[in-house]
C-alpha cells in the first residue's frame, strides 16, 4: 500500500525522502503516522528492485540529502498497482484513498473499476452489519449495557458506510457521464 503511494508521488516528479514522508503524513491524517523506520526501508527496497533511483545531493554544512526519482520500471509498477483489484483483508480504505489520490494519472476505466470495487466492498460491509445487528438484538446472555453500545457502534458504522456509498456512487455516475476523449 505504501509502495503505491511512493511510486505515485514520484510519478509526479523527483522528491527527497523527507518530502515523501511529509506528503504521506498529510495524506493519511494526524492520527495515523508512518515512521522513518517504515518509509526508508521501503524506499531502499524500491531502489533495489529498480523501481526508483536514489541520488545524493550535497548540502552546505550537512549530510547530503537523498533525492528519489521514478524509473520506467517504477512507472510500470505504479500502473500495475493502480490497476490491481482492491484486496480484502488489507487496509482497503487507505489503499482506496491512495488510489483516489492518483486518479489523475490513470485511465478513466481504471478509475471506474477502482470505484466499483470499493463500492462492492462498502455494500458487503453494509450487508454484514444488517445481518449481524438482528443477531445481537436477539442473542440472550449479552448484558443490556453492552448490547446497547454494540448497537450504537453498528449505527455509527452504518451511517459512515451509507455516506461513503453515496459519495462513491456519485463519482461512478460522474465518470460514466464524462465524455470519452
Amino acid at each position: 500500500m505504501y509502495e503505491l503511494f511512493v511510486l505515485g508521488e514520484l510519478s509526479i516528479g523527483p522528491k527527497h525522502g523527507y518530502e515523501l514522508q511529509y506528503i504521506l503524513k498529510s495524506t493519511i491524517g494526524p492520527f495515523r503516522q508512518i515512521s522513518s523506520g517504515t518509509l526508508y526501508p521501503l524506499m531502499s527496497r524500491l531502489v533495489g528492485s529498480g523501481f526508483i533511483t536514489q541520488r545524493d545531493e550535497p548540502q552546505e554544512g550537512g549530510r547530503p540529502r537523498k533525492r528519489y526519482e521514478l524509473t520506467e520500471a517504477g512507472r510500470q509498477r505504479f500502473h500495475e498497482l493502480m490497476t490491481a483489484p482492491l484486496e480484502h483483508g488489507t487496509d482497503i480504505g487507505l489503499t482506496f484513498q491512495f488510489k483516489l489520490n492518483f486518479f489523475g494519472y490513470v485511465d478513466p476505466r481504471v478509475q471506474l473499476d477502482t470505484l466499483e470495487q470499493y463500492l462492492g466492498y462498502l455494500q458487503a460491509d453494509r450487508k454484514y452489519i444488517a445481518e449481524l445487528e438482528p443477531q445481537v438484538r436477539a442473542k440472550p446472555g449479552i448484558p443490556e449495557p453492552k448490547r446497547a453500545q454494540v448497537l450504537r457502534m453498528f449505527s455509527h458504522r452504518r451511517c459512515v458506510t451509507e455516506a461513503e456509498i453515496g459519495w462513491v456512487t456519485e463519482e461512478i455516475d460522474r465518470l460514466k457521464r464524462k465524455p470519452v476523449i
